[in-house]
């Protein structure tokens, strides 16, 4: 079992969607189009590029190394909870996520377990 935990500023995503080569390197299609029907858009942005991150920190001592574009946040349908899809994994495992937004911060969690 691996853990990881990502915060970051919401500031930092102020203006992101005016950007749209860095939009693709970091979120999928499906991503761009869930966080721009919400607004601010920029706490989407933010919490999904920290839950990216989590996972990142969680898969690193697995050996595991992914472009952040290849890692998809979303959420289910009727209860809003977020589930990862990614692409070219190599190892079966399963990851639990916990995502949350106050003020300026933006927090994720990832459990990674097989």
């Amino acid at each position: 079992m691996e853990i990881g935990v990502d915060c970051i500023p919401i500031s930092r995503f102020k203006n992101i969607e005016k950007n749209k080569n860095l939009l693709k390197k970091i979120f999928t299609e499906k991503e761009m189009e869930y966080c721009l029907k919400r607004k601010p858009s920029k706490q989407h942005f933010a919490v999904r590029f920290a839950a990216k991150e989590a996972i990142l920190k969680a898969l690193y001592p697995l050996n595991i190394i992914l472009p952040l574009n290849q890692i998809e946040i979303l959420n289910q349908e009727k209860t809003g909870q977020p589930y990862v899809n990614i692409k070219n994994l190599p190892k079966k495992l399963n990851i639990k996520l916990s995502l949350s937004h106050a003020g300026n911060m933006a927090i994720a969690h990832a459990l990674i377990y097989k």
